[in-house]
Protein backbone atom coordinates (compact mmCIF):
# COMPACT_ATOMS: atom_id res chain seq x y z
CA UNK A 1 0.00 0.00 0.00
CA UNK A 2 1.28 3.47 -0.84
CA UNK A 3 1.88 5.89 1.97
CA UNK A 4 -0.57 8.76 2.31
CA UNK A 5 2.19 11.20 1.39
CA UNK A 6 2.42 9.53 -2.04
CA UNK A 7 -1.25 10.05 -2.80
CA UNK A 8 -2.35 13.14 -0.90
CA UNK A 9 -2.63 16.58 -2.39
CA UNK A 10 -0.95 19.21 -0.23
CA UNK A 11 -2.82 22.47 -0.60
CA UNK A 12 0.26 24.40 0.52
CA UNK A 13 3.02 24.11 3.05
CA UNK A 14 2.49 24.92 6.67
CA UNK A 15 6.00 26.14 7.36
CA UNK A 16 8.15 25.31 10.36
CA UNK A 17 6.49 24.66 13.69
CA UNK A 18 6.92 27.55 16.15
CA UNK A 19 9.11 27.05 19.17
CA UNK A 20 8.39 28.01 22.75
CA UNK A 21 9.87 31.39 23.62
CA UNK A 22 10.12 32.65 27.21
CA UNK A 23 7.34 30.28 28.21
CA UNK A 24 4.93 31.85 25.68
CA UNK A 25 2.89 29.81 23.23
CA UNK A 26 1.85 31.02 19.78
CA UNK A 27 -1.69 30.70 18.50
CA UNK A 28 -2.21 28.05 15.85
CA UNK A 29 -3.59 29.68 12.69
CA UNK A 30 -7.19 28.45 12.36
CA UNK A 31 -7.01 28.92 8.59
CA UNK A 32 -3.77 27.05 8.06
CA UNK A 33 -3.80 24.76 5.02
CA UNK A 34 -4.26 21.05 5.65
CA UNK A 35 -3.22 18.09 3.54
CA UNK A 36 -6.16 16.62 1.67
CA UNK A 37 -6.83 13.53 -0.42
CA UNK A 38 -6.51 13.19 -4.18
CA UNK A 39 -10.30 13.07 -4.67
CA UNK A 40 -11.97 16.00 -6.47
CA UNK A 41 -15.22 17.47 -5.05
CA UNK A 42 -17.35 15.47 -7.48
CA UNK A 43 -16.32 12.26 -5.69
CA UNK A 44 -17.72 13.55 -2.42
CA UNK A 45 -21.01 14.45 -4.10
CA UNK A 46 -21.25 10.99 -5.67
CA UNK A 47 -20.45 9.39 -2.31
CA UNK A 48 -23.33 11.23 -0.65
CA UNK A 49 -25.73 10.26 -3.45
CA UNK A 50 -24.66 6.61 -3.07
CA UNK A 51 -25.29 6.93 0.67
CA UNK A 52 -28.83 8.20 0.11
CA UNK A 53 -29.64 5.30 -2.24
CA UNK A 54 -28.28 2.76 0.25
CA UNK A 55 -30.24 4.28 3.15
CA UNK A 56 -33.48 3.93 1.15
CA UNK A 57 -32.65 0.28 0.45
CA UNK A 58 -31.87 -0.29 4.14
CA UNK A 59 -35.17 1.27 5.22
CA UNK A 60 -37.08 -0.82 2.68
CA UNK A 61 -35.43 -4.00 4.00
CA UNK A 62 -36.59 -3.08 7.51
CA UNK A 63 -40.16 -2.56 6.30
CA UNK A 64 -40.06 -5.99 4.60
CA UNK A 65 -38.33 -7.74 7.46
CA UNK A 66 -39.61 -11.29 7.02
CA UNK A 67 -39.15 -11.21 3.24
CA UNK A 68 -35.59 -9.88 3.59
CA UNK A 69 -34.44 -12.16 6.38
CA UNK A 70 -36.11 -15.31 5.04
CA UNK A 71 -34.54 -14.74 1.62
CA UNK A 72 -31.14 -14.47 3.32
CA UNK A 73 -31.65 -17.72 5.22
CA UNK A 74 -32.96 -19.68 2.20
CA UNK A 75 -29.99 -18.50 0.12
CA UNK A 76 -27.59 -19.98 2.70
CA UNK A 77 -29.61 -23.19 2.98
CA UNK A 78 -29.75 -23.66 -0.79
CA UNK A 79 -26.03 -22.98 -1.15
CA UNK A 80 -25.15 -25.61 1.50
CA UNK A 81 -27.76 -28.25 0.59
CA UNK A 82 -25.17 -30.80 -0.64
CA UNK A 83 -22.75 -30.33 2.26
CA UNK A 84 -22.40 -32.79 5.10
CA UNK A 85 -24.31 -30.46 7.41
CA UNK A 86 -26.95 -29.71 4.78
CA UNK A 87 -27.66 -33.38 4.11
CA UNK A 88 -27.83 -34.17 7.83
CA UNK A 89 -30.60 -31.61 8.37
CA UNK A 90 -32.47 -31.88 5.07
CA UNK A 91 -31.58 -28.50 3.61
CA UNK A 92 -32.82 -29.53 0.15
CA UNK A 93 -36.45 -29.64 1.36
CA UNK A 94 -36.46 -26.46 3.50
CA UNK A 95 -38.85 -23.91 1.99
CA UNK A 96 -39.48 -21.44 4.81
CA UNK A 97 -38.09 -20.42 8.18
CA UNK A 98 -40.43 -22.70 10.13
CA UNK A 99 -38.98 -25.73 8.29
CA UNK A 100 -35.47 -24.65 9.20
CA UNK A 101 -36.33 -24.04 12.86
CA UNK A 102 -37.95 -27.47 13.18
CA UNK A 103 -34.87 -29.29 11.86
CA UNK A 104 -31.72 -27.36 12.73
CA UNK A 105 -30.65 -27.18 16.39
CA UNK A 106 -28.92 -24.23 18.03
CA UNK A 107 -25.18 -24.59 18.51
CA UNK A 108 -22.21 -22.97 20.19
CA UNK A 109 -18.53 -23.00 19.30
CA UNK A 110 -17.89 -26.34 20.96
CA UNK A 111 -20.59 -28.03 18.86
CA UNK A 112 -19.22 -26.55 15.62
CA UNK A 113 -15.56 -26.94 16.52
CA UNK A 114 -14.98 -30.45 14.99
CA UNK A 115 -16.35 -29.27 11.64
CA UNK A 116 -14.39 -26.02 11.79
CA UNK A 117 -11.15 -27.88 12.46
CA UNK A 118 -11.71 -30.00 9.35
CA UNK A 119 -12.36 -26.85 7.33
CA UNK A 120 -9.15 -25.29 8.66
CA UNK A 121 -7.33 -28.35 7.32
CA UNK A 122 -8.70 -27.54 3.87
CA UNK A 123 -11.70 -29.90 3.71
CA UNK A 124 -14.65 -28.82 1.56
CA UNK A 125 -18.36 -29.69 1.75
CA UNK A 126 -18.43 -29.76 5.54
CA UNK A 127 -20.47 -26.67 6.51
CA UNK A 128 -20.24 -24.90 3.14
CA UNK A 129 -19.27 -26.33 -0.26
CA UNK A 130 -16.23 -24.15 -0.91
CA UNK A 131 -12.82 -23.90 0.72
CA UNK A 132 -12.91 -21.23 3.43
CA UNK A 133 -9.51 -19.54 3.34
CA UNK A 134 -9.80 -17.27 6.39
CA UNK A 135 -10.56 -17.94 10.05
CA UNK A 136 -11.02 -15.11 12.51
CA UNK A 137 -9.23 -15.60 15.81
CA UNK A 138 -11.90 -14.35 18.19
CA UNK A 139 -10.93 -12.64 21.45
CA UNK A 140 -13.23 -15.01 23.35
CA UNK A 141 -12.79 -18.67 24.17
CA UNK A 142 -15.02 -21.71 24.02
CA UNK A 143 -16.64 -23.38 27.02
CA UNK A 144 -13.74 -25.84 27.03
CA UNK A 145 -11.19 -23.02 27.20
CA UNK A 146 -10.01 -23.43 23.62
CA UNK A 147 -9.42 -20.43 21.34
CA UNK A 148 -12.09 -19.74 18.76
CA UNK A 149 -11.33 -19.82 15.04
CA UNK A 150 -14.43 -18.61 13.21
CA UNK A 151 -14.87 -19.18 9.45
CA UNK A 152 -14.97 -16.04 7.27
CA UNK A 153 -15.72 -16.93 3.66
CA UNK A 154 -15.45 -14.69 0.62
CA UNK A 155 -19.22 -14.13 0.52
CA UNK A 156 -19.17 -12.95 4.13
CA UNK A 157 -16.29 -10.59 3.36
CA UNK A 158 -18.34 -8.96 0.59
CA UNK A 159 -21.32 -8.55 2.90
CA UNK A 160 -19.10 -7.11 5.64
CA UNK A 161 -17.71 -4.49 3.28
CA UNK A 162 -21.27 -3.33 2.75
CA UNK A 163 -22.27 -3.29 6.41
CA UNK A 164 -19.05 -1.44 7.31
CA UNK A 165 -20.03 1.31 4.87
CA UNK A 166 -23.63 1.44 6.10
CA UNK A 167 -22.92 3.26 9.36
CA UNK A 168 -21.11 6.01 7.44
CA UNK A 169 -23.74 6.10 4.68
CA UNK A 170 -26.48 6.72 7.22
CA UNK A 171 -24.45 9.57 8.74
CA UNK A 172 -23.70 11.20 5.35
CA UNK A 173 -27.33 10.98 4.24
CA UNK A 174 -28.50 12.43 7.56
CA UNK A 175 -26.03 15.32 7.53
CA UNK A 176 -26.07 15.87 3.76
CA UNK A 177 -22.29 16.13 3.61
CA UNK A 178 -20.88 16.61 0.10
CA UNK A 179 -17.13 16.86 0.67
CA UNK A 180 -16.39 14.01 3.08
CA UNK A 181 -13.90 12.35 0.72
CA UNK A 182 -11.76 15.51 0.57
CA UNK A 183 -10.36 14.54 3.97
CA UNK A 184 -9.11 11.40 5.67
CA UNK A 185 -10.61 8.72 7.88
CA UNK A 186 -8.21 7.74 10.66
CA UNK A 187 -8.56 4.18 11.96
CA UNK A 188 -7.45 3.12 15.44
CA UNK A 189 -7.10 -0.58 14.76
CA UNK A 190 -4.70 -3.35 15.80
CA UNK A 191 -1.82 -4.49 13.57
CA UNK A 192 -2.67 -6.61 10.56
CA UNK A 193 -2.19 -10.25 11.45
CA UNK A 194 -2.17 -13.00 8.83
CA UNK A 195 -0.76 -16.34 9.93
CA UNK A 196 -0.52 -19.16 7.42
CA UNK A 197 -1.95 -22.38 8.86
CA UNK A 198 -1.74 -25.14 6.27
CA UNK A 199 -4.08 -24.31 3.38
CA UNK A 200 -5.85 -21.55 5.35
CA UNK A 201 -5.05 -18.32 7.18
CA UNK A 202 -5.72 -17.25 10.77
CA UNK A 203 -6.43 -13.55 11.11
CA UNK A 204 -8.72 -11.00 12.79
CA UNK A 205 -11.76 -9.31 11.32
CA UNK A 206 -10.20 -5.79 11.33
CA UNK A 207 -7.10 -7.18 9.63
CA UNK A 208 -9.18 -8.91 6.98
CA UNK A 209 -11.25 -5.81 6.28
CA UNK A 210 -8.07 -3.76 5.93
CA UNK A 211 -6.53 -6.23 3.49
CA UNK A 212 -9.75 -6.57 1.50
CA UNK A 213 -10.46 -2.85 1.36
CA UNK A 214 -11.29 -1.74 -2.20
CA UNK A 215 -8.34 0.00 -3.89
CA UNK A 216 -10.35 3.16 -4.61
CA UNK A 217 -10.93 3.70 -0.86
CA UNK A 218 -7.34 3.34 0.31
CA UNK A 219 -6.08 6.87 -0.50
CA UNK A 220 -8.49 8.30 2.08
CA UNK A 221 -7.57 5.84 4.85
CA UNK A 222 -4.98 6.44 7.57
CA UNK A 223 -2.68 5.46 9.18
CA UNK A 224 -0.07 4.16 6.79
CA UNK A 225 1.04 0.54 7.06
CA UNK A 226 4.19 1.48 9.00
CA UNK A 227 2.15 2.99 11.84
CA UNK A 228 -0.75 0.56 11.64
CA UNK A 229 1.59 -2.33 12.39
CA UNK A 230 2.80 -0.85 15.71
CA UNK A 231 1.53 -3.07 18.55
CA UNK A 232 2.12 -0.83 21.57
CA UNK A 233 -0.88 1.52 21.78
CA UNK A 234 1.04 4.40 23.42
CA UNK A 235 3.64 4.43 20.68
CA UNK A 236 1.02 3.96 17.95
CA UNK A 237 -1.06 6.92 19.12
CA UNK A 238 2.03 9.10 19.51
CA UNK A 239 3.14 8.33 15.96
CA UNK A 240 -0.38 8.98 14.65
CA UNK A 241 -0.62 12.48 16.10
CA UNK A 242 2.92 13.34 15.00
CA UNK A 243 2.44 12.13 11.42
CA UNK A 244 -1.06 13.46 10.81
CA UNK A 245 -1.03 16.71 12.79
CA UNK A 246 -1.39 18.74 9.57
CA UNK A 247 -3.83 16.41 7.77
CA UNK A 248 -7.50 17.15 7.13
CA UNK A 249 -8.99 14.47 9.37
CA UNK A 250 -12.75 14.13 8.80
CA UNK A 251 -13.50 10.94 10.75
CA UNK A 252 -11.91 8.69 13.36
CA UNK A 253 -12.91 5.01 13.62
CA UNK A 254 -12.08 2.50 16.34
CA UNK A 255 -13.04 1.47 19.84
CA UNK A 256 -14.91 4.35 21.46
CA UNK A 257 -13.00 4.47 24.74
CA UNK A 258 -9.73 5.31 22.93
CA UNK A 259 -10.90 8.52 21.26
CA UNK A 260 -10.31 10.80 24.24
CA UNK A 261 -6.84 9.29 24.77
CA UNK A 262 -5.97 10.06 21.13
CA UNK A 263 -7.19 13.62 21.60
CA UNK A 264 -5.16 14.10 24.77
CA UNK A 265 -2.02 13.06 22.91
CA UNK A 266 -2.85 15.39 20.02
CA UNK A 267 -3.30 18.38 22.33
CA UNK A 268 -0.16 17.48 24.28
CA UNK A 269 1.85 17.40 21.04
CA UNK A 270 0.52 20.78 19.94
CA UNK A 271 1.22 22.45 23.27
CA UNK A 272 4.41 20.86 24.55
CA UNK A 273 6.31 19.97 21.36
CA UNK A 274 5.15 22.61 18.89
CA UNK A 275 4.51 25.32 21.46
CA UNK A 276 1.04 26.21 20.18
CA UNK A 277 -1.70 27.77 22.27
CA UNK A 278 -4.58 25.41 21.58
CA UNK A 279 -7.60 24.57 23.67
CA UNK A 280 -9.43 21.97 21.64
CA UNK A 281 -9.08 19.35 18.92
CA UNK A 282 -11.07 21.56 16.56
CA UNK A 283 -8.14 24.01 16.62
CA UNK A 284 -5.99 21.30 14.98
CA UNK A 285 -8.47 19.18 13.02
CA UNK A 286 -11.28 21.67 12.30
CA UNK A 287 -13.27 19.37 10.00
CA UNK A 288 -13.44 16.38 12.35
CA UNK A 289 -17.10 15.87 13.18
CA UNK A 290 -17.78 12.13 13.17
CA UNK A 291 -16.38 9.29 15.26
CA UNK A 292 -17.29 5.72 14.35
CA UNK A 293 -17.05 3.42 17.36
CA UNK A 294 -18.18 0.02 18.45
CA UNK A 295 -17.88 -2.57 21.17
CA UNK A 296 -19.19 -0.27 23.89
CA UNK A 297 -21.95 2.33 24.05
CA UNK A 298 -20.87 5.79 22.97
CA UNK A 299 -23.13 7.71 25.37
CA UNK A 300 -20.90 7.67 28.49
CA UNK A 301 -17.98 9.09 26.53
CA UNK A 302 -19.75 11.94 24.77
CA UNK A 303 -19.35 14.67 27.44
CA UNK A 304 -15.58 14.16 27.69
CA UNK A 305 -15.16 13.80 23.92
CA UNK A 306 -17.15 16.96 23.21
CA UNK A 307 -15.13 18.86 25.80
CA UNK A 308 -11.85 17.72 24.21
CA UNK A 309 -13.08 18.52 20.72
CA UNK A 310 -14.55 21.88 21.71
CA UNK A 311 -17.75 21.41 19.74
CA UNK A 312 -21.26 20.12 20.39
CA UNK A 313 -21.97 19.02 16.82
CA UNK A 314 -19.63 16.02 16.95
CA UNK A 315 -21.46 12.80 16.07
CA UNK A 316 -20.55 9.47 17.64
CA UNK A 317 -21.72 6.56 15.50
CA UNK A 318 -22.28 3.36 17.47
CA UNK A 319 -22.03 -0.03 15.80
CA UNK A 320 -22.83 -3.53 17.05
CA UNK A 321 -20.51 -6.04 15.43
CA UNK A 322 -18.98 -9.48 15.78
CA UNK A 323 -16.40 -11.63 14.01
CA UNK A 324 -19.24 -14.01 13.12
CA UNK A 325 -20.81 -11.61 10.63
CA UNK A 326 -19.54 -8.04 10.72
CA UNK A 327 -21.77 -5.11 11.66
CA UNK A 328 -25.27 -6.11 12.76
CA UNK A 329 -26.62 -2.64 13.61
CA UNK A 330 -25.62 1.04 13.58
CA UNK A 331 -26.75 4.46 14.78
CA UNK A 332 -29.42 6.20 12.74
CA UNK A 333 -29.22 9.64 14.45
CA UNK A 334 -32.90 9.63 15.38
CA UNK A 335 -32.19 10.26 19.04
CA UNK A 336 -34.04 7.07 19.97
CA UNK A 337 -32.34 4.39 22.12
CA UNK A 338 -30.52 1.51 20.48
CA UNK A 339 -29.13 0.98 16.99
CA UNK A 340 -30.94 0.30 13.74
CA UNK A 341 -30.72 -3.32 12.64
CA UNK A 342 -29.08 -4.10 9.28
CA UNK A 343 -31.20 -7.05 8.04
CA UNK A 344 -29.89 -7.39 4.47
CA UNK A 345 -26.11 -7.78 4.82
CA UNK A 346 -25.68 -11.54 4.94
CA UNK A 347 -26.68 -12.53 8.49
CA UNK A 348 -29.85 -14.31 9.55
CA UNK A 349 -30.81 -13.61 13.17
CA UNK A 350 -32.68 -15.67 15.75
CA UNK A 351 -33.38 -14.82 19.36
CA UNK A 352 -33.83 -17.01 22.45
CA UNK A 353 -35.37 -15.60 25.62
CA UNK A 354 -32.69 -15.46 28.31
CA UNK A 355 -34.67 -17.73 30.62
CA UNK A 356 -34.65 -20.47 27.94
CA UNK A 357 -31.00 -20.44 26.88
CA UNK A 358 -30.07 -23.59 28.78
CA UNK A 359 -32.81 -25.70 27.17
CA UNK A 360 -31.62 -28.40 24.80
CA UNK A 361 -34.07 -27.20 22.13
CA UNK A 362 -35.05 -23.66 23.16
CA UNK A 363 -37.85 -21.66 21.57
CA UNK A 364 -36.34 -19.41 18.89
CA UNK A 365 -37.93 -16.40 17.26
CA UNK A 366 -36.82 -14.56 14.10
CA UNK A 367 -36.39 -10.79 13.93
CA UNK A 368 -39.95 -10.24 12.76
CA UNK A 369 -41.37 -11.86 15.92
CA UNK A 370 -39.26 -10.29 18.69
CA UNK A 371 -40.95 -8.58 21.63
CA UNK A 372 -40.08 -5.06 22.63
CA UNK A 373 -37.73 -4.76 25.67
CA UNK A 374 -37.48 -8.51 26.25
CA UNK A 375 -33.98 -9.83 27.06
CA UNK A 376 -32.71 -12.30 24.45
CA UNK A 377 -29.62 -14.33 23.63
CA UNK A 378 -28.74 -13.68 19.99
CA UNK A 379 -28.03 -16.47 17.46
CA UNK A 380 -26.77 -16.03 13.89
CA UNK A 381 -26.65 -17.99 10.66
CA UNK A 382 -23.92 -16.86 8.25
CA UNK A 383 -22.75 -17.60 4.69
CA UNK A 384 -19.54 -19.04 6.15
CA UNK A 385 -21.21 -22.09 7.70
CA UNK A 386 -22.47 -21.14 11.16
CA UNK A 387 -26.11 -22.18 11.66
CA UNK A 388 -28.21 -20.90 14.59
CA UNK A 389 -24.93 -20.18 16.32
CA UNK A 390 -25.09 -18.68 19.83
CA UNK A 391 -22.89 -15.60 20.07
CA UNK A 392 -23.09 -15.35 23.86
CA UNK A 393 -24.43 -11.77 23.66
CA UNK A 394 -27.55 -10.53 25.42
CA UNK A 395 -29.66 -7.98 23.54
CA UNK A 396 -32.91 -6.06 23.81
CA UNK A 397 -35.09 -4.37 21.20
CA UNK A 398 -36.21 -0.94 22.47
CA UNK A 399 -38.25 -0.50 19.27
CA UNK A 400 -39.75 -2.97 16.81
CA UNK A 401 -40.91 -0.42 14.20
CA UNK A 402 -38.32 0.33 13.01
CA UNK A 403 -36.34 -2.51 14.54
CA UNK A 404 -33.70 -1.18 16.92
CA UNK A 405 -31.33 -3.34 18.96
CA UNK A 406 -29.42 -2.66 22.17
CA UNK A 407 -26.46 -4.68 23.41
CA UNK A 408 -27.20 -5.73 27.01
CA UNK A 409 -24.08 -7.72 27.96
CA UNK A 410 -22.69 -11.22 27.79
CA UNK A 411 -24.29 -14.44 29.01
CA UNK A 412 -21.06 -15.08 30.90
CA UNK A 413 -20.61 -11.47 32.01
CA UNK A 414 -23.49 -10.53 34.30
CA UNK A 415 -22.89 -9.13 37.77
CA UNK A 416 -24.81 -11.36 40.13
CA UNK A 417 -24.55 -12.06 43.86
CA UNK A 418 -28.14 -13.19 44.55
CA UNK A 419 -29.30 -14.30 41.06
CA UNK A 420 -30.13 -10.72 40.08
CA UNK A 421 -28.10 -11.08 36.82
CA UNK A 422 -27.40 -7.37 36.42
CA UNK A 423 -26.38 -6.71 32.83
CA UNK A 424 -23.81 -4.48 31.19
CA UNK A 425 -26.53 -2.05 30.04
CA UNK A 426 -28.18 -1.83 33.47
CA UNK A 427 -24.81 -0.86 34.97
CA UNK A 428 -24.29 1.67 32.18
CA UNK A 429 -27.70 3.29 32.68
CA UNK A 430 -27.25 3.48 36.44
CA UNK A 431 -23.85 5.14 36.14
CA UNK A 432 -25.15 7.58 33.53
CA UNK A 433 -28.04 8.52 35.83
CA UNK A 434 -25.60 9.11 38.71
CA UNK A 435 -23.24 11.19 36.56
CA UNK A 436 -26.14 13.29 35.31
CA UNK A 437 -27.57 13.78 38.82
CA UNK A 438 -24.19 14.89 40.21
CA UNK A 439 -23.21 16.97 37.18
CA UNK A 440 -19.95 15.11 36.64
CA UNK A 441 -18.21 13.49 33.67
CA UNK A 442 -16.29 10.26 33.57
CA UNK A 443 -13.23 9.09 31.68
CA UNK A 444 -14.49 5.54 32.19
CA UNK A 445 -16.10 3.31 34.79
CA UNK A 446 -16.63 -0.29 35.89
CA UNK A 447 -18.49 -2.22 38.57
CA UNK A 448 -17.77 -5.27 40.69
CA UNK A 449 -19.21 -6.80 43.85
CA UNK A 450 -17.99 -7.47 47.39
CA UNK A 451 -19.50 -10.63 48.89
CA UNK A 452 -19.62 -11.39 52.60
CA UNK A 453 -19.62 -7.76 53.73
CA UNK A 454 -19.19 -7.10 57.47
CA UNK A 455 -18.91 -10.78 58.24
CA UNK A 456 -22.37 -11.54 56.84
CA UNK A 457 -23.59 -13.26 53.70
CA UNK A 458 -24.71 -9.94 52.26
CA UNK A 459 -23.05 -8.27 49.27
CA UNK A 460 -22.72 -4.81 47.78
CA UNK A 461 -21.86 -3.37 44.39
CA UNK A 462 -18.65 -1.36 44.06
CA UNK A 463 -18.55 1.28 41.32
CA UNK A 464 -15.14 2.53 40.13
CA UNK A 465 -15.10 5.85 38.27
CA UNK A 466 -12.24 7.95 36.92
CA UNK A 467 -13.61 11.48 36.66
CA UNK A 468 -12.80 13.94 33.90
CA UNK A 469 -10.05 16.43 34.69
CA UNK A 470 -11.20 19.08 37.16
CA UNK A 471 -14.44 17.33 38.14
CA UNK A 472 -15.43 16.26 41.66
CA UNK A 473 -18.42 14.29 42.86
CA UNK A 474 -20.77 14.05 45.83
CA UNK A 475 -20.21 10.36 46.60
CA UNK A 476 -23.40 9.99 48.64
CA UNK A 477 -25.64 11.43 45.92
CA UNK A 478 -23.86 9.38 43.25
CA UNK A 479 -24.26 6.10 45.15
CA UNK A 480 -27.88 6.82 46.03
CA UNK A 481 -28.77 7.63 42.41
CA UNK A 482 -26.91 4.59 41.08
CA UNK A 483 -28.76 2.41 43.58
CA UNK A 484 -32.16 3.83 42.67
CA UNK A 485 -31.53 3.37 38.96
CA UNK A 486 -30.62 -0.30 39.44
CA UNK A 487 -33.70 -0.84 41.61
CA UNK A 488 -35.85 0.64 38.85
CA UNK A 489 -34.36 -1.62 36.17
CA UNK A 490 -33.80 -4.94 37.95
CA UNK A 491 -36.62 -6.49 40.00
CA UNK A 492 -34.45 -9.05 41.82
CA UNK A 493 -31.88 -6.41 42.77
CA UNK A 494 -34.72 -4.19 44.08
CA UNK A 495 -36.24 -6.98 46.17
CA UNK A 496 -32.88 -7.97 47.68
CA UNK A 497 -31.94 -4.34 48.41
CA UNK A 498 -35.11 -3.64 50.34
CA UNK A 499 -34.20 -3.26 53.99
CA UNK A 500 -30.61 -4.33 53.15
CA UNK A 501 -31.99 -7.85 52.99
CA UNK A 502 -29.23 -9.40 50.89
CA UNK A 503 -27.58 -6.50 49.04
CA UNK A 504 -26.24 -3.43 50.83
CA UNK A 505 -26.00 0.11 49.45
CA UNK A 506 -23.37 0.45 46.72
CA UNK A 507 -19.93 1.94 47.29
CA UNK A 508 -18.32 4.53 45.00
CA UNK A 509 -14.53 4.42 44.51
CA UNK A 510 -13.14 7.49 42.75
CA UNK A 511 -9.99 6.51 40.87
CA UNK A 512 -6.95 8.79 40.57
CA UNK A 513 -6.31 10.45 37.22
CA UNK A 514 -4.70 8.06 34.74
CA UNK A 515 -6.08 4.92 36.39
CA UNK A 516 -7.91 3.65 33.31
CA UNK A 517 -4.78 3.79 31.19
CA UNK A 518 -2.70 2.27 34.00
CA UNK A 519 -5.20 -0.55 34.50
CA UNK A 520 -5.18 -1.61 30.86
CA UNK A 521 -1.38 -1.63 30.85
CA UNK A 522 -1.26 -3.61 34.12
CA UNK A 523 -3.51 -6.35 32.80
CA UNK A 524 -1.37 -6.66 29.70
CA UNK A 525 -3.79 -5.18 27.18
CA UNK A 526 -1.88 -2.70 25.06
CA UNK A 527 -4.04 -2.71 21.94
CA UNK A 528 -6.16 0.16 20.68
CA UNK A 529 -8.99 -2.39 20.47
CA UNK A 530 -8.94 -2.95 24.24
CA UNK A 531 -12.13 -2.00 26.06
CA UNK A 532 -12.22 -0.98 29.69
CA UNK A 533 -14.43 -3.69 31.28
CA UNK A 534 -17.85 -2.75 32.57
CA UNK A 535 -18.12 -5.74 34.90
CA UNK A 536 -15.13 -6.80 37.00
CA UNK A 537 -14.05 -10.13 38.40
CA UNK A 538 -12.48 -10.15 41.87
CA UNK A 539 -8.88 -9.87 40.64
CA UNK A 540 -9.58 -6.83 38.46
CA UNK A 541 -11.72 -5.28 41.19
CA UNK A 542 -8.89 -5.64 43.71
CA UNK A 543 -6.40 -4.17 41.24
CA UNK A 544 -8.52 -1.07 40.68
CA UNK A 545 -9.11 -0.68 44.41
CA UNK A 546 -5.36 -0.70 45.00
CA UNK A 547 -5.01 2.43 42.86
CA UNK A 548 -7.28 4.39 45.20
CA UNK A 549 -5.42 3.52 48.39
Amino acid sequence: MQSSEAVEQEVSTQGPAPSKSNGQRRRLDPNRPLKRTIYPPVVGQAFRMTAEVRVRMWDRALRRLRETQEATLLDFVHHARETEFGKRYGFSTIRRYEDYRARVPVGDYDSFSPSIERMRAGERNVLVPELVKYFGNSSGSSNKGKPKFLPIGERQIRYQRGSAADSLYRYLAWRGENDFTSGYTLGLFPPTTMKKDGPTWVTTNPSLQSIKMPAFAKPAQLPDKEIREIEDYDRKLERIVERYFDHDIRAVAGTTCWFSILFDKLLELARDKHGYRVEHVRDIWPNLRVLVGGGVSADPYLPVIRERMGRDDVVLVDTYNATEGGIFAASDHSGEPGMLMVPDRGVFFELVAVEDVDDAWPTRVPLWEVEKDRLYAIHVTTPSGLYSYRLGDLVRFPSTDPLRIEFAGRLSGCLSTTQELTTHVEIQRAVEAALSRTGTRSVDYAAGADVGVDGTARSRYVVFVELASGDSVDAEVFSRTFDAALCEQNRVYREHREGDLAILAPELVVLPAGSVKRFMADIGNRSVQTKFPRILDDDKKDLLRSYAR
